[in-house]
């Protein structure tokens, strides 16, 4: 037999407050739970093909930003970056994520460098028909306050000024190829 209590509110154990049972969430707020929870999600997708030349100074890929306002105060971000191209004669691409203008990646270097792990591009691959992926995670600590947007980016460099192709992985008159869509997730935990 199932027992059941009815009742309107609870004291707590002190006698300092009461506990309203109306809504079992009323009152939880971001500071109320436990460290390491999920705060927010926020992502960022797009399937818009771009053509971009490379410099010797990180640029955003694509568009590739978003903003996130805390919930917490010293949150931790899990970054999460997904992008799909093509790069034309790539050699030395350097990718990073970037926290309002600063690294915050392993990386930072060259030779193919993708968040800390080599990736190898060879000379030719924009042929329509393949495209190479990037895939990488970072955890990012902060201490910016309550309701501070921060703006993170994937961005790039190449020395060779080469091209590199967001989310193209078809050219003109070609329609059999799937296209691809790029994104960042940042999941904002409690610190």
């Amino acid at each position: 037999m199932t027992s059941k209590l009815k009742t309107d509110v609870l004291e707590t154990v002190s006698g300092s407050g009461t506990i309203a049972l109306t809504n079992q969430l009323s009152g939880m707020t971001s500071a109320s739970v436990p460290s390491g929870s999920v705060l927010q999600v926020v992502s960022y997708y797009t399937a818009t093909q771009t053509a971009q030349t490379a410099s010797t100074s990180d640029q955003v890929l694509n568009g590739m930003t978003k903003d996130i306002v805390p919930k917490g105060v010293n949150s931790k971000f899990l970054v999460v970056v997904r992008w799909f191209g093509e790069m034309n004669d790539a050699w030395d691409f350097c990718f990073n994520i970037q926290m309002d203008g600063t690294r915050v990646n392993s990386s930072g270097g060259r030779g193919h460098s993708i968040g800390g792990a080599a990736q190898s591009y060879s000379a030719g691959d924009n042929d329509a028909s393949t495209y190479e992926s990037l895939n990488f995670t970072t955890l990012v600590s902060t201490s910016s306050a309550i309701g501070t947007t921060i703006t993170f980016r994937l961005v790039f460099d190449q020395a060779n000024a080469n091209v590199i192709y967001s989310n193209r992985t078809f050219s003109t008159g070609q329609s059999n190829y799937e296209q691809a869509t790029s994104e960042i997730i940042i999941t904002e935990i409690k610190g």
